[in-house]
């Protein structure tokens, strides 16, 4: 009779587990007409002349299948000094067309900076991020941490 008992017991905790389990659903992601997960570009655009104090025009392209991904539910770009993230400044982006958001802004002193845009969608989050010089001495220093990559990068492509 004991056993009887422990069964019917076990057997309602799988019937409550499973009836628990079946209301959960699984998160799939979009894909496209293949059945391949959606393929997002996205091309983060710094302007070729950037001048101290001077307000510069900073874009991003976000496209989803090749079609742009308009009306983002949150479209902002995000720029500090090198080295220093605690000195972010966060500007609100607006869709300047169809999958473009834009912002304008200026950069009050000479130095390395990073800049990343975060467009937000449905599902789907981007967050590019480049770096950028302002100012002579500082473009020459972007130059030279740029070529000295370049070259340590492919003194790794030796075999191992």
């Amino acid at each position: 009779m004991n056993i009887n008992i422990q069964r019917m017991a076990l057997l309602g905790v799988i019937l409550f587990l499973g009836v628990l389990l079946s209301g959960c659903t699984a998160k799939i992601a979009e894909t496209d007409a293949s059945g391949l997960p959606a393929h997002l570009t996205v091309g983060l655009h710094i302007p070729k002349q950037l001048d101290i104090g001077n307000k510069s025009n900073f874009s991003v392209e976000v496209f989803k299948n090749n079609q742009p991904l308009e009306k983002a539910e949150q479209a902002e770009f995000i720029f500090w000094p090198e080295g220093n993230r605690e000195a972010a400044v966060t500007v609100k982006a607006t869709e300047s067309s169809p999958g473009v958001y834009s912002v304008s802004h200026s950069i009050t002193m000479e130095g390395i900076y990073l800049v990343q845009s975060s467009i937000s969608g449905k599902n789907d989050k981007v967050l590019p991020i480049k770096r950028f010089a302002v100012g002579s001495k500082a473009v020459e220093r972007l130059i030279q941490m740029e070529s000295s990559k370049e070259s340590s990068d492919n003194s790794h492509n030796g075999h191992h």
